[in-house]
């Protein structure tokens, strides 16, 4: 078992994942490196769970049984009208690059949008996805969340 992120307290981590076969991959590989785990089936589902628990990070699909609800899950959590749910890290887990032509990652442009304009998440990783990396990915975002906070409630 890994160190909890940042050292302080269990992090809370959502994830947003139609199959639950994979649900449960990705929830066996954060719970095994010391973070709690909320799951959700859907988006919207996913919206109300995001702010009920707070989590310190979102793990979220982007093709769901409504098409493209990740995508959709995004813009409406950024426009949330509290902070806090507004800025939780976003990791984006996904096939859809093996299935379309479209790319959606976060730190490059593909020539129309900027980095992080189209879909502002922190992080892209493919399915399937390593689940080392996926941990080292969410302790990182978590991490950063902390350090964060912390420097708000500093200043």
């Amino acid at each position: 078992m890994s160190e909890t992120p940042c050292g302080k307290g269990k992090a809370t981590v959502l994830v947003v994942e139609d199959d639950p076969d994979f649900a449960e991959i990705v929830t066996t590989a954060l719970e095994s490196s010391a973070f709690t785990v909320v799951t959700a089936g859907n988006k919207d589902e996913g919206l109300a769970l995001a702010r009920a628990k707070r989590p310190d990070c979102i793990v979220l699909d982007v093709m769901m049984p409504a098409g493209t609800e990740g995508f959709h899950f995004v813009w409406e959590l950024r426009k949330d009208a509290d902070q806090e749910v507004r800025e939780t890290p976003i990791l984006i887990l996904t096939s859809i690059h093996g299935q379309t032509r479209l790319r959606f990652h976060p730190d490059q442009s593909d020539g129309t949008y900027g980095p992080h304009e189209y879909l502002p998440v922190q992080e892209f990783l493919e399915k399937p996805v390593d689940p080392g990396k996926l941990v080292e990915a969410v302790n990182s975002l978590v991490a950063g969340r902390r350090e964060r906070q912390q420097t708000t409630l500093r200043q």
